[in-house]
């Protein structure tokens, strides 16, 4: 079992100075001053685990980019803005093996299930914040997370 999800209740919300510059914010900027909120991460084995407040945006990029890691045939990691942790994505044949730098817990799952929850989580969010901001619309950043995130969508 793989997967991950966020606490939409817990996400806090920009400043309005922020919220005025949504449509123009950078890529970077929006990746570590935006949005945080809660996430939960699941792996069979080790069970689930609460992140709080999870830099969402860097999140996503970063699970986008181990994906194309992942399906390219290299492992892939998470990092985290708020501090120096890691999420390992390790690829063998048609099963992954997911480790967490602070813990010698890992665990597996099918490439299927990976790509399937990453694909689900990253709309789910995107989702939530274009509804609850619309104006993230605008942002060309969106624009390069939409087309990440089709790689993996079916």
């Amino acid at each position: 079992m793989f997967d991950i999800t966020f606490d939409a209740h817990s996400m806090r919300k920009p400043r309005e100075k922020k919220l005025a510059k949504l449509g123009q914010a950078s890529e970077m900027n929006l990746r570590y001053g935006y949005f945080e909120t809660d996430l939960t991460f699941t792996v069979g084995e080790f069970g689930s685990e609460d992140l709080p407040g999870v830099t969402i945006l860097d999140f996503i990029f970063c699970l986008l980019y181990a994906a194309r890691e992942v399906r390219q045939g290299n492992v892939g990691e998470i990092g985290f803005t708020e501090n120096d942790q890691v999420i390992r994505i390790i690829p063998n044949g048609e099963i992954i093996t997911v480790s967490r730098s602070w813990s010698k817990d890992s665990g597996d799952c099918g490439v299927d299930v990976f790509f399937a929850v990453v694909a689900r989580f990253c709309s789910d969010v995107l989702g939530f914040i274009v509804e609850q901001y619309p104006a993230f619309q605008e942002n060309l950043a969106l624009s390069k997370l939409v087309s990440m995130l089709a790689e993996f969508q079916r």
